[in-house]
């Protein structure tokens, strides 16, 4: 009887995002996988029942991996505006580099039949998102934002942050991610942001609320 291991399964997942990055999912078979690894495909198929399951866990890994170290490096920066804009840089460095990229054609790529871009937003790509609003629900309880909707804020930065740069990544306009550029829309995008839900300065509550008081009895 065979034994399956967690670190047998993480071979197959590696060997899996490789070929799909350099083949395409359509392209990669389950016996390609198998000879990667360096087993049987009887092997291959103890661990996962179909290429589609398989994609799932390449995708799993890929996005909450990452999300977990940038949302890590984001809670560990005092200064709220530098996490917001090392946040933005590595989201953007992550996002815009070849394996993601090619990640995300993979998916995109499916019929339109398919459940598989329905199954990674549900169940990966939508609570990854999910922590980066609880995060800012915390931070808006803490004072440190300004109080809103948790979810629209994170929609907010992600368009901020993105810019255009996934559409031309994704199209060929660029060929990778630009460093010097992303730190530059990193920052502005923290910037923005921050006028939208920074938290009010004393000064601003008080003429907010002169401009109330005068509305009411004019």
């Amino acid at each position: 009887m065979r034994v399956r291991t967690d670190q047998k399964r993480q071979e197959i997942v590696n060997a899996a995002e490789q070929l799909f990055e350099e083949h395409g999912y359509d392209r990669t078979s389950m016996s390609m996988i198998s000879e990667r690894v360096g087993g049987s495909k009887a092997t291959l198929y103890g661990y996962f029942k179909s290429k589609e399951e398989l994609l799932h866990a390449v995708l799993d890994y890929d996005v909450n991996e990452q999300a977990d170290r940038l949302m890590g490096e984001f809670l560990n920066e005092p200064d709220l505006r530098q996490g917001l804009v090392k946040l933005g840089v590595a989201y953007l460095m992550r996002r815009l580099s070849s394996l993601p990229m090619a990640n995300i054609r993979n998916v995109a790529n499916q019929p339109a039949d398919s459940n598989i871009g329905k199954h990674f937003y549900e169940t990966v790509l939508g609570p990854a998102w999910q922590r980066l609003a609880k995060r800012f629900e915390l931070l808006m309880h803490e004072g440190k934002l300004r109080r809103a909707d948790p979810w629209v804020a994170t929609m907010h930065w992600k368009g901020l942050t993105e810019w255009d740069m996934f559409e031309k990544r994704l199209l060929g306009a660029i060929k990778g991610p630009d460093p010097v550029e992303i730190e530059r829309i990193s920052s502005l995008a923290a910037d923005a942001f921050l006028r939208l839900y920074g938290p009010e300065l004393k000064e601003q509550r008080s003429n907010r609320a002169t401009r109330a008081a005068i509305k009411a009895v004019s």
